[in-house]
C-alpha cells in the first residue's frame, strides 16, 4: 500500500496529548467540530467548463477532496478537509488523542493522497467559538475584496484567534498578500499557511534585481 511509503510528523496540541505518532502512510503536522465551514474562495475564479493545464490537477484535487469528505463523514468524522496538489489538510478540533488518530487512519485509506498535514485544537467554548466565527468572517471578507487574490484558492478557518489558511496562490505575491492581510487583524494571535503556490519560488539573483 503506498501509504507504507509515507512519513508522519504529528504535531497535537497540549492539553492530555504528548508524544508524537506515527504512521505508515501519511505526513502529518499536526480541526473544530466545525464540519466543513471553512471558507472557499475559489468557487468564483476556478472555470468549471473546460481542463487544460494547471487544471488539471484541479479537477483532480476536487475529486480526492469530495472522496476525503464522504470518508470522514461516513465513519463521522467532522473536521474540515481539503486537497491541495493531492495533499490533505485536516483542521479542526477534537477532544483526545485516539480521536486524532483514528482521523489519520481513515484519510489515509484514501487512494491517491500522497501526505496529509493536520492541525488539531481542544475544543473551544461556546464564547470562543463565537469570536472566532466573527474573525473568520472579517477575514474572509478582506481576502474576497483583495483583487490582487484574483485566482487564488484560499480555504480559511479560525480557532483560538488562529488563523488557518489552506489553498494554491498564482504566485508568491499572493501568498505573501493573504498572509499579510490575515497577519494585520489584530484579533487574529498567529497565521498558519498552506498555501501552495504554482511558479517556482524567485531566484537570489531575482532578487538581488528588485
Amino acid at each position: 500500500m503506498t501509504r507504507n511509503a509515507l512519513h508522519i510528523l504529528f504535531a497535537l496540541f497540549v492539553i492530555s496529548l504528548s508524544g508524537c505518532a506515527v504512521y505508515p502512510a501519511v505526513q502529518v503536522a499536526g480541526g473544530a467540530m466545525t464540519g466543513y465551514d471553512a471558507a472557499v474562495l475559489a468557487d468564483d475564479y476556478i472555470p468549471r467548463d473546460h481542463v487544460e493545464g494547471g487544471e488539471l490537477h484541479v479537477v483532480q484535487d476536487r475529486m480526492l477532496q469530495r472522496r476525503l469528505r464522504e470518508r470522514l463523514r461516513l465513519n463521522r468524522l467532522y473536521v474540515s478537509a481539503h486537497v491541495i496538489d493531492s495533499d490533505a489538510y485536516l483542521v479542526g478540533q477534537l477532544a483526545n488523542r485516539s480521536h486524532a488518530d483514528y482521523i489519520i487512519q481513515t484519510a489515509s485509506t484514501v487512494e491517491g493522497i500522497k501526505s496529509i498535514t493536520c492541525k488539531f485544537y481542544p475544543p473551544t467554548s461556546a464564547k470562543e467559538a463565537r469570536n472566532d466565527q466573527k474573525i473568520q468572517k472579517e477575514l474572509t471578507a478582506q481576502l474576497r475584496k483583495t483583487l490582487r487574490l484574483h485566482g487564488a484558492d484560499l480555504r480559511v478557518q479560525v480557532i483560538r484567534s488562529q488563523a488557518i489558511i489552506v489553498g494554491r496562490a498564482q504566485n508568491y505575491s499572493q501568498k505573501t498578500a493573504a498572509v499579510a492581510i490575515a497577519s494585520e487583524i489584530g484579533e487574529i494571535s498567529h497565521v498558519i499557511d498552506y498555501i501552495s503556490v504554482q511558479e517556482p519560488p524567485p531566484s537570489e539573483e531575482d532578487v538581488s534585481h528588485q
